[in-house]
C-alpha cells in the first residue's frame, strides 16, 4: 500500500515536493505504520527505484542467456529501458531524474545497476562483448539510452504522454548508437575500443 500510494504521490509531485503526509494519505495508512517501515520518504523512493532497476537488471540477464550475438543482448537491453518508459513513463521521469543526481539516495543504485548489466555483457557465462572491450563504452552506451528515454519522456509532458511513436524513434536512434558502436566498420569508423 505504502509503495503504491507513494509511486502515484510521486508521479503527480515528485520526489523532491512530495511530503511523508502526502504519502500516508494516498496509501491511507497511520504515521506509526509507515515509520515502522520506512524511515523516510527517501527510503521508500529508494525501494521502488530499486524494484524497478531489479527488473531491468534481470530483462538483461535473461537476453544474455537466450541470445549468443552482443547486438542482440544490447538491443534487448535497449527494449527494456522502452518498455519501462511505455508502462511507467511518469515514475520512470521523476525516479530517473532523481537518480542522475549525485547527492540523491537513488545515484547509488543507479551506479550499481549499470556496473551490473556491465558485467553481464562482459564477464557474464554467455557474456559475448569478451573481458576485453573497455566498459567505459558500455558505460557510455548506457548512458546514451538512459538519455534518449529521458529526452522522450520530456517531450511526452515528462512521462505522462508517452506515444509507441517516440518510442519507436527512440529505439531507432539507440540501435544506430549501438549498432555503430559495436559492429562498425569502415576506414571512418574509429576501432572498438579494448582495454590495453
Amino acid at each position: 500500500m505504502i509503495l503504491r500510494g507513494a509511486a502515484n504521490v510521486f508521479a503527480d509531485l515528485g520526489v523532491r515536493a512530495a511530503s511523508v503526509e502526502d504519502i500516508l494519505k494516498a496509501a491511507d495508512i497511520s504515521r506509526r505504520t509507515f515509520y515502522r517501515l520506512y524511515g523516510s520518504k527517501e527510503d521508500v523512493a529508494l525501494e521502488l527505484y530499486r524494484l524497478g532497476t531489479e527488473v531491468l537488471v534481470e530483462t538483461c540477464k535473461l537476453a544474455v542467456r537466450q541470445e549468443t550475438d552482443p547486438l542482440h543482448q544490447f538491443e534487448r537491453c535497449m527494449d527494456a529501458h522502452l518498455n519501462n518508459a511505455r508502462e511507467l513513463g511518469r515514475l520512470v521521469f521523476v525516479l530517473g531524474g532523481e537518480a542522475h543526481r549525485q547527492e540523491s539516495t537513488l545515484h547509488a543504485r543507479r551506479m550499481e545497476v549499470h556496473d551490473a548489466i556491465i558485467s553481464l555483457l562482459t564477464t557474464g557465462p554467455n557474456a559475448s562483448l569478451g573481458e576485453s572491450v573497455d566498459p567505459l563504452l558500455l558505460r557510455a552506451l548506457l548512458l546514451s539510452l538512459e538519455a534518449i528515454v529521458r529526452i522522450l519522456l520530456e517531450e511526452g509532458d515528462e512521462g505522462r504522454r508517452v506515444t509507441d511513436a517516440s518510442l519507436a524513434r527512440g529505439r531507432r536512434v539507440m540501435a544506430r548508437l549501438v549498432t555503430s558502436s559495436l559492429e562498425g566498420v569502415g576506414p571512418r569508423v574509429a576501432p572498438l575500443p579494448t582495454l590495453e
